[in-house]
């Protein structure tokens, strides 16, 4: 209990949040404008109707897999970055990134072929209802093409962040959001002499604004000192042996993740034959848009607590980790009372249904009552864990809890007790949550996840 108080206590110190909030802010900025991407979808598309609405979420899930499977690919690289940052390695930092470039672009061309190939089969998995599939697939042999862009601008914001530039990436979000609110209004409505494209609108707005934001970074970064002016020969130097270790230190990661949206899938395959796709979808836009100062904090977790691993100042790293999963709780009852205040409001912009409505505001209740007990093991397996070097816990965590208790008691809860949707899916949360913090909260004072991957 001491201990606990003395970490709290360290939460006030001015040096802890001259460095922190420089990294986290900018970084919840930029989610903040990816996540509105999907919101300005959601509110224009509501006024085509609940099935545009529930069609589109749906289709953005394959979206949502290709992002955390590319993520998956980048976070095993910003295992390296982060240490060979504050080891000074310039050249292990550079095929790094040059490694993380190479994956996640030939993952999301593959992926987006096949979407583009077979898009109604790829909706199937996701839903039953004929007009979904159809209205989906629409939406996702367009939309599909923008997922190089999405991997390209994973790779240079992995990049930028983990060598403290958060900046540029942000400058470029701004850019890149501007863009897709003003395609979404002209196209979706035909507006400025263009025919009103409904939810190809929506898709090739989404398509155009990913494939400017790393082309806009490239741009700007030419201008300043950053990894991304590196010349080609110099990313792409990865020999055999770094190979090896990316593999070893960097597959546990991507399999984490995709264990972990293919749950997700799993998931959204029961609800989706539960018919609340449209109330899902809306409650999901929230809670991105709320997530993404958790998603600053882990990203600036990662970065000092990687840097002070990889200089190799073990105590710092250690005090850092802790005081970070600290803030987790404190943020959640700010931010979830702040959420249960405002969630009528919020729900006022959303063309929807009364029913759809009541649904998507007790999932908000829900959330925002367990959101700091479901943050700790995103904090500590993503921001603490990897940093460390430690990349296999989470997916010892991912399988046994994910797959051996908490899917499979949805499943058959979902689809074989047919019990309520609410109920369901806070047993879920509970199912998942309670065993992982446990876990997590263990493995973190034990202090066994320091792992450097930089020889001295």
């Amino acid at each position: 209990m001491r201990k606990l108080i003395a970490i709290y206590k360290s939460l006030g110190s001015r040096s802890f949040w001259r460095t922190v909030l420089p990294l986290a802010i900018p970084i919840a900025l930029q989610n903040l404008l990816t996540n509105s991407f999907q919101l300005v979808d959601t509110i224009m598309l509501g006024k085509l109707g609940d099935e545009a609405i529930a069609a589109v979420g749906s289709a953005g899930r394959v979206s949502f897999f290709a992002g955390i499977v590319i993520f998956g690919f980048a976070s095993g690289g910003a295992v390296f970055l982060a240490q060979y940052w504050g080891a000074h390695d310039y050249a292990g930092l550079r095929r790094s990134y040059g490694i993380i470039l190479l994956c996640t672009t030939v993952f999301a061309a593959a992926l987006a072929t096949v979407c583009v190939i077979i898009p109604k089969q790829v909706m199937s998995i996701l839903t039953d209802d004929a007009n979904m599939i159809d209205t989906g697939a629409e939406y996702l042999r367009i939309a599909a093409f923008s997922y190089v862009g999405i991997a390209l601008s994973q790779s240079m914001s992995t990049a930028l962040r983990c060598t403290e530039r958060v900046k540029l990436p942000l400058y470029v979000s701004f850019a890149a959001v501007g863009m897709n609110a003003a395609l979404n209004y002209v196209l979706i409505f035909g507006k400025l002499g263009f025919p009103a494209l409904g939810v190809k609108g929506a898709a090739y707005a989404t398509l155009i604004s990913a494939l400017l934001n790393p082309m806009l970074m490239l741009l700007l970064s030419l201008k300043g000192d950053s990894i991304l002016k590196s010349k080609p020969r110099d990313i792409f130097n990865i020999t055999g042996d770094f190979v090896r270790q990316y593999i070893r230190r960097g597959l546990p990661v991507l399999l984490n993740e995709f264990l972990w949206v293919t749950g997700m899938i799993i998931y959204d395959a029961v609800y989706g034959r539960m018919g609340i796709f449209a109330a899902l979808t809306v409650f999901r836009t929230v809670e991105n848009i709320v997530f993404v100062l958790y998603v600053g904090l882990c990203n600036a977790c990662n970065v000092l607590v990687g840097k002070a691993v990889g200089e190799g100042d073990f105590e710092r790293a250690k005090l850092d980790a802790r005081r970070f999963t600290a803030l987790v709780p404190v943020l959640g009852v700010l931010l979830g009372g702040t959420l249960i205040l405002l969630r009528k409001p919020i729900l006022s912009l959303f063309d929807i249904t009364d029913a759809a409505a009541h649904t998507a505001e007790m999932l908000m209740v829900i959330y925002a009552l367990e959101m700091g007990l479901r943050n700790i093991p995103y904090m500590t397996i993503v921001g603490i864990f990897r940093a460390g070097g430690d990349t296999r816990t989470g997916l010892f965590i991912e399988v046994l809890d994910y797959y051996l208790l908490a899917i499979p008691l949805t499943v058959v809860l979902g689809l074989v007790v047919k019990m309520d949707f609410l109920w369901v899916y806070l047993i879920m949360l509970l199912a998942e949550d309670v065993p992982k913090s446990i876990v997590c909260i263990r493995r973190l004072l034990s202090d066994r996840w320091i792992k450097p991957v930089h020889q001295r």
